[in-house]
């Protein structure tokens, strides 16, 4: 077990340096060219926020928050789940008037942020599990057990694979402008 442990933690720290500095970088390029998208969209082509969270204005100054569920040839239709006005415009099914929307926003979620953070997060587990191990493994603080060095090693690499990979959901997560055009 220590030879497997070794040999990880060794491969890591020669090739780290290189490794983090690309990650930090692949890491920084996405978020700094984050930033407000506006989307010109024809009223023919509005289908693609069918399925999509989306957050609407309404002409009366309240705002609406819901799941487009589908695109009429005279209105957008929205389950509304959140409102700011829930007397005009209550909790379910709206049909939002062609005539009165011009720009809403829609989420879009992409798949960067959750590849590179995920991959990041296992690869600082593994390392951090592998350092615990050696700790558990060498008869440090812990005393010798390799039943608890490999649960060490697995536990804290789960559990930095699963926070790199929330990391990266929460970062891929976008609102876009969508503006309707003639």
């Amino acid at each position: 077990m220590r030879n497997f442990v070794h040999s990880i933690t060794g491969a890591l720290s020669r090739r780290s340096p290189s490794y983090v500095t690309a990650l930090a970088v692949l890491l920084v390029v996405p978020l700094l060219a984050q930033g407000a998208e506006i989307e010109h969209v024809k009223w023919e082509n509005l289908s693609m926020v069918v399925g999509k969270t989306v957050v609407v204005a309404m002409p009366a100054g309240s705002v609406i928050t819901g799941e487009a569920t589908g695109v009429e040839s005279d209105a957008l239709v929205v389950n509304v789940k959140k409102t700011t006005d829930r007397t005009a415009f209550p909790k379910g099914e709206l049909r939002v008037p062609r005539a009165t929307l011009r720009v809403f926003q829609v989420r879009t979620k992409g798949k960067i942020c959750r590849v590179l953070l995920t991959v990041a997060g296992a690869v600082v587990g593994m390392y951090g599990g592998a350092s615990v191990a050696i700790g558990i493994g060498s008869g440090g603080a812990f005393g010798k057990t390799s039943t608890g060095a490999v649960a060490a090693f697995i536990g804290i690499g789960i559990a930095g694979t699963v926070a790199g990979y929330a990391a990266g959901d929460a970062a891929d997560r976008r609102w876009t402008a969508i503006e309707i055009v003639p």
